[in-house]
């Protein structure tokens, strides 16, 4: 079974269809999804087509990310906001 975003479950709440305790039961068993939404960043190729840099650590699922990971992990970010765009116009 899926997890619920939290758009749906303020949805559901605003909507009177779920109870201040439904949601509290729901949050406690980990079936609300917790993943925010960051806009998709593009850069563009040279024949014009726009691409979508990623990163991620191969084989480090699951695992506890050390002080360099985070590191290295902010210092790309700032790179991939200097050199791509959020539009892919």
């Amino acid at each position: 079974m899926g997890k619920l975003k939290q758009s749906d479950l303020d949805r559901l709440k605003k909507e009177g269809l779920l109870s201040e305790s439904a949601e509290k039961a729901l949050k406690q068993t980990n079936s609300v999804s917790k993943k925010t939404t960051t806009p998709k960043r593009f850069i563009k190729t040279k024949n014009g087509t726009f691409v979508s840099p990623s990163l991620y650590f191969r084989g480090g699922r699951g695992l506890e990310a050390s002080e360099e990971m985070l590191k290295f992990q902010s210092e790309y970010d700032k790179l991939v906001n200097k050199y791509t765009t959020t539009n892919n116009k």
